[in-house]
Parts: structure tokens; C-alpha cells; sequence
């Protein structure tokens, strides 16, 4: 096989981790705060002559492969979703809602609360939502978040506030889950004192379903034209080989 073809081979395996990328956006589209996925190209030259140590020879020829190892995430916003309830929540502008798992503090913009049952505000897993002063106790089954942030009774006594932090690099974040993320080694939160949400409201998925469906049909098409080029190479070797014999 050619170089042409190892070039066009690489191009198919970079389709096909995008394909994955492409799939997973799609089967989030309804999953709360989920931020879609985006795979990241880049070109990477292979030189043809290295010396004894497997080190690149100066001056060597080389050939342009692609790849797709590095997956980034777009944090655009989501469309708001009134939900009704009364301990849903939408962060209103930039932010994360913290939360505390047990493998740590994690961070979400899905605001789609629940009370665990250690009458926590939670997150539908049962880990706790972390507020200004720690996890919040829901004491009242009226509670409910207002615009402020604050949770409060039918009385307005206030349980607490929720905890919203930002970060300056949002590339820094590690994706876990499908709506939650890991801060990286040197990513530092900040938090926002006065922290703005929309109540009875969670922000939905940013994924466009049209978009990733058209995605999917170029990439589909962008590696059945990979696969052909290598076809046609190696049918070229071939009447090479033939025509020398």
C-alpha cells in the first residue's frame, strides 16, 4: 500500500472517531445542561527516513496524515425549558452549579433538582448541591428556588443559596458524564457571589439536531470517498506488479 493510501487511511479513522463524536451529540439532545461535542483536526507529518534511534532525519520527505485525538467541548448556552418545578433552576448567563460526588467536587449547568433522601437538595443521582455554605437542607416540601439563587419556604425563611462558580479557560474542564465535568489540575474556580437563575426552569441540551444529522451525512460521505482512495490505490500497485511481471 502507498503512502497515498496510509494518508486516506488515516482520514477514515479520523471520520470514524468523529462519527462516535457526532452519535454521542445526538443521544443527548435531551439530556439537561448537555453540551455538545466537537472533534478537533489536525495535521501531523510522518517523515519516511529516520536514523538508527527512530529519530526524524533532517531534510526527510514526509507526508501529511490527519487526526482527531483531542475532543473539545462547545459551552454555548442551551435553550431554557420551563419545567413547573419548583426546585428546578437555570443558571441565567455563564456558570456552574457544584456538586458534590463521591469522587469529588464535579460541576453541571443541568439545574434539574431533586431532595435525596437525607433531605438534601440534590442533583436526580442523589449527590448534593452545594450551596454558599455547604449542602442545603430542604425543610419544607413547598421549598423553592427564587431568581436570586436563594431556596426558601412558604414563609420565606432561607435555606440556603446555591454556589455558582465560573472558570476563565472552559477548555480546562474534563467531561465525566454527559452533563458533568471534572476541573482540570490548573483550573480554578471563582465564585459569583450574587448569582442570577431562572427559577422552575432547567436549560436543555445545546446539541442542534439538524446540524449533527448533516454533520453525519458529510462525515458518512467523507469516508466512503477515503475508503475508495484506497481502493484505487491499491488496484494501481497491483497493475504495477503486473505490468513489471
Amino acid at each position: 500500500m502507498g503512502s497515498n493510501a496510509y494518508i486516506a487511511a488515516s482520514g477514515a479513522s479520523a471520520q470514524l472517531r468523529n462519527l462516535d463524536v457526532v452519535a454521542n451529540n445526538l443521544a443527548n439532545v435531551g439530556t439537561p445542561g448537555f453540551k455538545r461535542s466537537e472533534s478537533i483536526f489536525r495535521a501531523v507529518l510522518e517523515a519516511s527516513l529516520r536514523d538508527a534511534d527512530g529519530s526524524l532525519q533532517s531534510g526527510a520527505p514526509a507526508s501529511a496524515f490527519v487526526s482527531t485525538d483531542l475532543v473539545g467541548a462547545d459551552f454555548s448556552i442551551g435553550s431554557a425549558l420551563p419545567t413547573g418545578s419548583p426546585l428546578h433552576a437555570m443558571i441565567d448567563g455563564p456558570g456552574f452549579f457544584e456538586i458534590e460526588t463521591s469522587r469529588g467536587t464535579r460541576y453541571s449547568r443541568a439545574g434539574n433538582f431533586i431532595v435525596n433522601r437525607d433531605g438534601q437538595l440534590s442533583t436526580p443521582n442523589g449527590d448534593p448541591v452545594q450551596g454558599q455554605g455547604g449542602p442545603i437542607e430542604i425543610l419544607d416540601g413547598d421549598a423553592r428556588i427564587l431568581p436570586t439563587g436563594e431556596i426558601t419556604d412558604r414563609n420565606g425563611n432561607v435555606f440556603g443559596r446555591l454556589k455558582v462558580v465560573r472558570f476563565g479557560n472552559l477548555q480546562k474542564l474534563e467531561r465525566e458524564g454527559e452533563s458533568v465535568y471534572r476541573a482540570g489540575d490548573d483550573a480554578a474556580p471563582s465564585e459569583n457571589a450574587s448569582p442570577k437563575v431562572i427559577p422552575e426552569t432547567i436549560e436543555g441540551s445545546n446539541v442542534n439536531t439538524s446540524r449533527e444529522l448533516a454533520a453525519m451525512v458529510i462525515l458518512q460521505r467523507s469516508f466512503e470517498t477515503n475508503l475508495r482512495s484506497m481502493q484505487v490505490d491499491d488496484e494501481t500497485t497491483q497493475r504495477l506488479i503486473e505490468g513489471i511481471r
